[in-house]
């Protein structure tokens, strides 16, 4: 048993996974990573690339919480012409987020599971830890282990329908026209935004906003031992025949639920969910329960009424005077739109209103309604009706991973009202 910590460590994971994938007694390298980026497969890839010439490689990678990169994924790709890279995603508020490492041999093994990312900071420069286990496989109780953790990893790089899919070029294309994987600049930038809305005045004691005042600081910056150099040698671009990989998929998988459709810029919509979403009305005996509606406000259908087909896509109500001047609000009068196909856990009809004479434009559903709290966040994405639904809605319970992605978005305020509203 060892222990590898960085960044002050002599051995450092990426120096660690660079020396085992030159070792030739290794003939199996699995792993199971929640983020991949190039600032970490730049160290590895050479390697990896000549590992996988000689040896087996399989590989399971997260692409929640934009963790994961285009050129990641690229990168991996290209350095195992013989393997496989396995995309793992449960779309919900879940996140996958393992960081195993496994080198085998016929008699023994090497596994390390740590906290460490194949990013240039889970490699060499971020605070990580990483336990390392040496199995000597001849022994029944190192071999009953290694089995344990196989029949893990295994169970994440398997085809599972709407959950895990061999990565191809086509389905990496799939993944990127979704949303789901961005390249560095998209993400560098999107990371400059959260930023930037992050900038918040700091507050008294009693919670008010103050003027800043110049202070000391909290915390100081100390300088951590950088990365070694990038191995030099260049990593050829194979041309990769589908026939190459074990078990190629015949066409490209179809996902259940993610192939977008961009509308005006942006393909996704969030809000933060008040007392008039998630609340039941009236409780007193003898008084109907609200209607089970969620209240978008008019300034986000005024802001982008394309995101819901607005008014194209909506009838005028029967009996409604469209012609009565009280009864109109930019030209229009009473517009519905039934029977909307929509992803809340599995698909389901949603019913669109709008009243110019109020100043919400509601979505009326039982299960949409009843799927979140005060202070969540619901995420709207607006998806290609080929896939059977044209929305796909999940909410986002307060301090899930997926909230504290989610919350940098909601930064448009709505007069009157609480409720905040995004579009990206």
């Amino acid at each position: 048993m060892d222990f590898l910590s960085q960044p002050f460590s002599v051995e450092r994971l990426g120096s660690y996974l660079q020396g085992h994938l030159a070792d030739p007694r290794w003939t199996v390298f699995r792993a199971a990573i929640a983020f991949v980026k190039r600032s970490g497969t730049k160290y590895i890839r050479q390697s990896l690339l000549e590992f996988s010439n000689r040896a087996q490689v399989r590989l399971s990678v997260g692409i929640d919480l934009l963790g994961t990169s285009r050129e990641g994924l690229l990168d991996l790709f290209d350095a195992t012409p013989g393997g496989q890279i396995w995309i793992y995603r449960n779309n919900g508020p879940y996140t996958f987020h393992p960081k195993v490492y496994l080198f085998k041999s016929e008699n023994r093994a090497d596994l390390v599971v740590g906290s460490g990312n194949l990013t240039g900071g889970g490699l060499f420069t971020n605070y990580e830890a990483s336990l390392v286990a040496s199995l000597d496989l001849s022994v029944a109780e190192d071999a009953s282990f290694l089995q344990t953790v196989e029949t893990v990893l295994d169970s994440w790089s398997e085809q599972q329908d709407g959950i895990c899919y061999l990565l191809t070029p086509e389905f990496l294309d799939q993944l990127v026209a979704a949303g789901l994987i961005r390249s560095e600049a998209e993400l560098a930038a999107l990371q400059q935004t959260v930023a930037a809305a992050g900038q918040l005045a700091p507050r008294s004691t009693t919670g008010a906003a103050t003027t800043p005042q110049a202070a000391a600081p909290v915390f100081v910056t100390v300088a951590v031992p950088p990365p070694p150099a990038i191995p030099t040698a260049p990593v050829p671009e194979p041309e990769i025949e589908p026939g190459a990989f074990e078990e190629p998929a015949a066409t490209p998988p179809t996902l259940p639920g993610i192939i977008p459709i961009q509308v005006g810029g942006v393909s996704s919509f969030v809000m933060t969910l008040q007392n008039t979403d998630v609340g039941f009305g009236q409780t007193t005996a003898g008084t109907a329960r609200r209607s089970p509606e969620v209240f978008i406000p008019l300034a986000a259908l005024d802001q982008n009424p394309a995101f819901w087909t607005f008014p194209q896509q909506f009838t005028p109500d029967a009996g409604w005077d469209a012609t009565h001047p009280n009864h109109r609000r930019n030209g229009l009068g009473k517009l519905d739109r039934l029977g909307v196909p929509v992803r809340i856990g599995v698909i389901q009809a949603v019913n669109m209103f709008f009243n110019p004479r109020k100043k919400d434009f509601r979505l009326r559903n039982e299960a949409l309604r009843s799927s979140g709290s005060v202070g969540d966040i619901i995420l709207i994405q607006r998806v290609d009706p080929v896939n059977g639904f044209e929305y796909d809605i999940q909410v986002a319970p307060q301090g899930s991973p997926l909230f504290q992605q989610l919350q940098p978005f909601c930064n448009i305020a709505v007069p009157n009202s609480q409720k905040l509203f995004g579009y990206f």
